[in-house]
C-alpha cells in the first residue's frame, strides 16, 4: 500500500534554518586548505590517478573475474526457479519470459572478456548525459508492486545517470553496437554507444591539462549547453563539470563532441555566471543555500532515473561545486572523512551526539540504505536535507510517499503517522565530517576493490 506523506505540514523555506543575516552566512565553514585539498582530490577521481583514463586505475577492475561476474549479473535476471519475490517484472506487469534474457545476453557477446587488458585507445567520454544499465537494455525490471518497496520506480537494472563531459573506459560493446560497457570512477555499467565517442592522446592531455588548470561547475540545474552557432547540445545538471576559464559575462568550458570518425573533439561553449560556478566555490552558508535551492523540490529519482537524483546523488551533485568528491554508493559516502560510528547507539542518543558533534552542511549521516546532510538544529530538532522515497512502518507493510529532495526533520516519531520508523532509529547511524579528510583514500586501492559490487551493487546501496 502506497499513500502520501503530508509534506505540506513541513517549511520547505531554506531561509527558515540558512538565515541571511546570521554572521556565518558568508564564512567558509571549511578551511582553505581542507578544500583545496578536497578540490585535487575531485580532479583525480575526475580524469586522474583514480579516474578510467589512468591506466593503473583500469588495470585493477580488468580482472579475470569479468566475464564470469556478468554471466552471474545475468542469471540473476533470468526469471527461470526465481521465488515469488524475486520475479522480474516488465512494465506491463507481466514477468519476463526466458527469451528476453536469452537475447540480451546473445547481444552482450561474453567471448569478448575472455582477455581484456588496458589499451589507451579505449579512453573515452560522454557526449550526452546517459543512462547506467546494469544490463545493455532499456526495459525495466521491477519486483512485484505488491510487495512493498517494490515495482516503480525501483528498476533493478537501473544503476546511475552519467553526466555530459564524463571521462570513460570503454571495456566492450554489444554485437548490434549500440551499448557498450565502460568503466567511470564509481561502477561499471553499459551506456548508449551514441553517447560516448573516443578519445586520443591529444584529446585526453588537453582536456586534463585545462581541467587541472581550472573546472567549471554547473549551478542551476537543467542548463543550456550551445554551440557557437546556438545548437542544443545537451542539458547540464548540477554535479556536471567542464575545464573552463571566467569571462566577462561568465564562464567559457570546453565540451566534448564526436566527429564523423567517432573521436572526440573539443569545441567551445558560454555558460552565464547565473548557470556556473569555478571550483571550488566558497563553502559558506550561503553558498550551500543557493546551491540546495536549485535542487529541493526535486522529484526523487532512483538511480538518476530521469536525470533525477536518489539520495546519494542528491549529495554527490550537491558538493561538487564545492570540489567536495564523493563516491556513488550511499554507504561508501561516510568513508572518505573522519567517521563515526553510533549504530550501537539508541535514537535519543544518536540525535543528541549529532546535535553536539554535527557541522552544518558538512556533516552527512549513513541510515543504512539512504544517506542524509546535517543542516542544523532548532532547540531539540535535527534537521536534514534528503533526497528520499518515503518512510515505512516495522514490519514493513506500506510506503508513505515524500518522493523529492526535502529539508526533513530526524524526529523520534512523526506525529502524522506514530508507527513510521525514524530515520535515526535505522540499523546504522554513521557520522562523517566532510571538512576533515580521510586517512588514506582505501576506496580506490587495487587490494580492496570489489569488482562484483562495481558491476552489481546491491539495490539498497544507491
Amino acid at each position: 500500500m502506497i499513500t502520501l506523506f503530508p509534506l505540506e505540514k513541513y517549511n520547505q523555506t531554506l531561509s527558515a534554518w540558512i538565515h541571511p543575516e546570521s554572521d556565518d552566512f558568508n564564512t567558509p565553514l571549511m578551511s582553505a586548505e581542507t578544500q583545496q585539498a578536497r578540490t585535487q582530490l575531485f580532479y583525480e577521481h575526475y580524469c586522474g590517478k583514480y579516474s578510467p583514463w589512468d591506466s593503473a586505475f583500469v588495470n585493477q577492475l580488468l580482472t579475470g573475474e569479468l566475464k564470469s561476474i556478468e554471466t552471474e549479473v545475468m542469471n540473476a535476471f533470468d526469471n527461470t526457479g526465481k521465488p515469488d519475490e524475486k520475479i522480474g517484472y516488465a512494465e506491463d506487469f507481466r514477468p519476463y519470459q526466458k527469451a528476453w534474457i536469452a537475447a540480451i545476453a546473445e547481444n552482450i557477446n561474453l567471448e569478448q572478456f575472455d582477455s581484456v587488458y588496458y589499451r589507451a585507445e579505449n579512453r573515452a567520454i560522454t557526449v550526452d548525459n546517459l543512462h547506467a544499465r546494469v544490463l545493455p537494455t532499456d526495459d525495466p525490471y521491477f519486483y512485484s508492486h505488491t510487495i512493498p518497496g517494490e515495482g516503480y520506480p525501483f528498476d533493478n537494472l537501473q544503476m546511475s545517470a552519467l553526466w555530459a563531459g564524463t571521462p570513460v573506459y570503454v571495456i566492450g560493446e554489444t554485437r548490434d553496437h549500440l551499448w557498450m560497457l565502460v568503466i567511470t570512477s564509481d561502477y561499471i555499467a553499459w551506456v548508449k554507444s551514441a553517447g560516448v565517442a573516443y578519445t586520443d592522446n591529444h584529446f585526453v592531455s588537453e582536456w586534463k591539462r585545462s581541467a587541472q588548470a581550472q573546472l567549471v561547475a554547473i549551478s542551476k540545474t537543467q542548463t543550456s549547453v550551445l554551440d557557437n552557432n546556438n545548437h542544443a547540445l545537451f542539458s547540464a545538471y548540477v554535479g556536471a563539470v567542464f575545464p573552463g576559464v571566467a569571462t566577462s559575462s561568465g564562464f567559457e568550458i570546453n565540451i566534448p563532441v564526436k566527429n564523423k570518425k567517432q573521436l572526440a573533439r573539443i569545441k567551445k561553449s558560454a555558460v552565464s555566471s547565473e548557470n556556473a560556478v569555478l571550483m571550488p566555490l566558497s563553502a559558506t552558508p550561503h553558498n550551500f543555500s543557493t546551491m540546495m535551492n536549485t535542487l529541493i523540490g526535486r522529484p526523487y529519482g532512483w538511480g538518476g532515473m530521469y536525470f533525477y537524483n536518489d539520495c546519494s546523488a542528491e549529495l554527490k551533485n550537491l558538493f561538487t561545486p564545492f570540489g567536495i568528491w564523493l563516491p556513488r554508493h550511499s554507504s561508501n559516502q561516510v568513508t572518505v572523512s573522519k567517521m563515526d560510528d553510533l549504530s550501537a547507539s539508541s535514537p535519543e542518543e544518536r540525535l543528541a551526539y549529532l546535535i553536539q558533534h554535527g557541522k552544518k552542511f558538512l556533516t552527512i549521516v549513513y541510515i543504512g540504505g539512504h544517506v542524509v546532510m546535517y543542516v542544523g538544529h532548532d532547540d531539540a530538532t535535527v534537521m536534514s536535507y534528503q533526497n528520499i522515497w518515503g518512510l515505512a512502518p516495522n514490519p514493513s507493510t506500506k510506503r508513505v510517499v515524500i518522493g523529492q529532495a526535502v529539508l526533513f526533520p530526524l524526529l523520534l516519531q512523526y506525529p502524522e503517522d506514530p508507527g513510521l520508523v525514524s530515520l535515526a532509529a535505522k540499523k546504522y547511524f554513521q557520522i562523517a565530517y566532510l571538512d576533515q579528510l580521510p586517512e588514506s583514500d582505501k576506496l580506490y586501492q587495487g587490494n580492496v576493490v570489489n569488482i562484483r559490487n562495481w558491476m552489481f551493487p546491491e539495490k539498497s546501496e544507491w
